[in-house]
């Protein structure tokens, strides 16, 4: 069940990533999907249910704060909250700095490739400056070009397929 489990979660992470990536939204049913597959998944074999649900619903509320600010999109909220259903509420917190981590490493190596590094870094301090200052959120320009914005879907994806890996499969 291990293995199995293993590459549920990697076959959710690598999904989400290509359909972000090609049609820059993350389908509602994949969400629904791998949130459900993660709750019977970790309710029988992982950290049980209960963490299970606990990690999809505080993971839920972090994304809706994010997308509420503009910081990632509806999608990648409810990405967020399937992912969490597989975390668990008690291994959350370390894989957030994973899938944080992997979105702003690959934000920026995508900045770089569009050429829009300087403008992406100028409008991530003017946004993160009005939510200190204000209290309200501009919404951050990454890797704005006329082919689009980054799709934050790819680095959450990657980040938290890196992080399962380390800590769910052990690799």
């Amino acid at each position: 069940m291990h293995v199995l489990s293993c590459g549920l979660f990697l076959g959710l992470a690598l999904t989400a990533g290509v359909y972000d990536l090609r049609f820059r939204r993350i389908p509602n049913w994949l969400n629904l999907t791998g949130a459900t597959t993660g709750l019977v998944v970790m309710g029988l074999v992982g950290s049980g249910l209960a963490q299970s649900v606990l990690g999809l619903v505080m993971a839920l509320a972090v994304g809706f704060l994010l997308s509420q600010t503009k910081m990632i999109g509806a999608g990648d909220a409810k990405l967020m909250a399937a992912f969490g259903a597989w975390f668990g509420l008690a291994r959350l917190p370390a894989a957030f700095v994973a899938m944080l981590a992997g979105g702003a490493l690959l934000a920026v190596g995508w900045a770089i490739r569009k050429r829009v590094l300087r403008k992406t870094l100028l409008s991530t301090g003017a946004m993160l400056a009005s939510s200190i200052q204000a209290g309200t959120s501009l919404r951050p320009i990454v890797g704005d070009t006329p082919l689009g914005k980054f799709p934050y879907g790819i680095g959450l994806s990657a980040g938290a397929a890196a992080w399962w890996l380390w800590i769910g499969c052990g690799v």
